[in-house]
């Protein structure tokens, strides 16, 4: 579920240092709505459980009794937990694979066929979907069936729903975002304006980062009133000539009411942070601050958030942290 584009120009050495700092001293949140939880990168909510890797093992750590279960693996990235099932690119073998993991028995199986060092899975009930070699491929647990879906990358699945990037199946743009319905096996472009790119679907919302300038602004389109809002703001100019904007589209991820996403640099349109965008109230909230050049992956779960710096823009990634911000504390304020 993580694709990222090319940032910020401050050198990235320095970056993991300024976010410890930062974490240590920022005054956005409260010691009780931010927590660490581990250490690693790319993590993942549902529930009551919140996964990640070092890039070694992977992490399952279960937020009601702080218990941190280690599941063996080698060269694990990308995870993502639904339900009861953790899926991860695994390269234990030194072969590019798919690992797939039940909870309650503890037992692993694997998808081998049509994974590349690319694959980055996506996990909805019994259904997986992952890219490799511009392909898009669906696994079906329920029936062990495999199928490739579409030519693309980067997909997101919800319920009988796959949105994935293109860049060929559609005659009349050059860039799409593709739908594909699982039960009719009929597609459609959702959009093919500016650069869409980094799709995610949650009920019958679709959002994506249009990175057309610099870091990309987030886009979502409701299938279920046919219309299409700007999320944060593209590029513009500030009363002082200063361009701002198109700085949100480096990790977006949805779920019910909410949309969030990191900012990496301090315009006239916010500071750099996490925020929480509430989609009801059309109202981004910054939750936690810090400085520019700050890259961070959160994700989101009713009121749970959790991230972690991002591996592509640190030179130590197995040496970073992992935040929990709940957003029940201000909600009982």
């Amino acid at each position: 579920m993580k694709n990222k584009g090319k940032l910020c120009s401050t050198a990235l050495a320095s970056v993991f240092l300024v976010f410890v700092f930062l974490f240590l001293t920022s005054a956005s949140a409260s010691a009780a709505q931010v927590t660490k939880i581990g250490t690693g990168y790319d993590p993942a909510v549902y529930g009551n459980e919140v996964v990640w890797t070092n890039g070694v093992v992977i992490h399952l750590y279960n937020l009601t009794d702080g218990t941190d279960t280690v599941i063996s693996s080698s060269g694990a990235s990308s995870p993502d937990i639904y339900e009861n099932k953790v899926v991860w690119h695994d390269m234990s073998s030194g072969t590019p694979k798919l690992a797939v993991y039940d909870i309650p028995t503890a037992t692993k199986t694997y998808i081998t066929q049509n994974v590349d060092q690319y694959s980055k899975p996506a996990i909805y009930g019994d259904r997986i979907v992952w890219s490799a070699n511009d392909s898009v491929y669906l696994m079906d647990m329920s029936t062990s069936t495999q199928t490739v879906i579409g030519n693309g990358s980067n997909p997101d699945i919800y319920g009988t729903k796959v949105v994935y990037y293109s860049y060929s199946e559609d005659p009349e743009a050059d860039i799409t975002v593709r739908m594909y319905d699982i039960n009719t096996k009929e597609k459609a472009t959702v959009t093919s304006y500016g650069y869409p790119n980094i799709p995610r679907i949650w009920g019958s919302k679709v959002i994506w980062s249009d990175v057309y300038n610099h870091q990309g602004y987030i886009v979502m389109y409701d299938m279920a009133t046919n219309k299409t809002i700007d999320v944060t703001h593209p590029l513009d100019t500030d009363p002082d000539g200063n361009e701002y904007g198109a700085s949100t589209g480096t990790y977006i991820a949805i779920q019910d009411d909410k949309i969030v996403y990191n900012k990496c640099v301090d315009d006239y349109e916010g500071k750099p942070g996490v925020y929480v965008y509430n989609i009801t109230e059309g109202q981004s909230t910054l939750i936690y601050g810090y400085s520019d050049d700050v890259y961070t992956t959160p994700e989101v779960y009713n009121n749970t958030i959790v991230w972690g710096m991002d591996k592509n823009y640190v030179d130590d990634a197995e040496n970073n942290d992992i935040y929990l911000y709940n957003l029940s504390y201000n909600l009982s304020e």
